[in-house]
């Protein structure tokens, strides 16, 4: 089955926008691809934002001054956080307690994507990932 519809993981969204060479080539492949529909979660926007002001992403400077150029430039299409995302989000049993990885979990499950991450942290929630 072909993919055709995917959500970036912060980390993948940073990587793509700054060194896409981090990508894994199926990772690189599917963000290109004319064909997918890449997803980046507003929590994403939330998650730079507050690390960069905290000093935790000091290069992400551009990204948060150009996000919505950013964006467009991956051919990426904005997934807003409803109230269905985030009381899923919040009622998940699963260990992992990060705010942003529990929303994307969640946006991921609710909206039937796979999530494009290298994390191994998201092996505690009930969601399909590609790296």
């Amino acid at each position: 089955m072909a993919v055709t519809r995917v959500l970036l993981d912060t980390h993948v969204l940073l990587w793509a926008l700054t060194e896409p060479e981090k990508l894994s080539p199926r990772a690189r492949g599917l963000i290109e691809d004319l064909k997918t529909t890449v997803l980046v979660s507003s929590a994403s926007a939330w998650e730079i934002a507050t690390k960069h002001r905290l000093g935790r992403l000091p290069e992400a400077e551009t990204v948060v001054h150009g996000y919505q150029n950013h964006l467009a430039a991956l051919r990426a299409t904005e997934l807003a956080i409803t109230g269905e995302h985030a009381l899923r989000a919040g009622s998940m049993r699963d260990p992992h307690r990060d705010p942003f990885d529990r929303m994307l979990a969640a946006q991921a499950l609710i909206e039937g994507v796979h999530l494009v991450t290298s994390d191994p942290a998201f092996s505690a929630f009930p969601v399909k990932t590609i790296w």
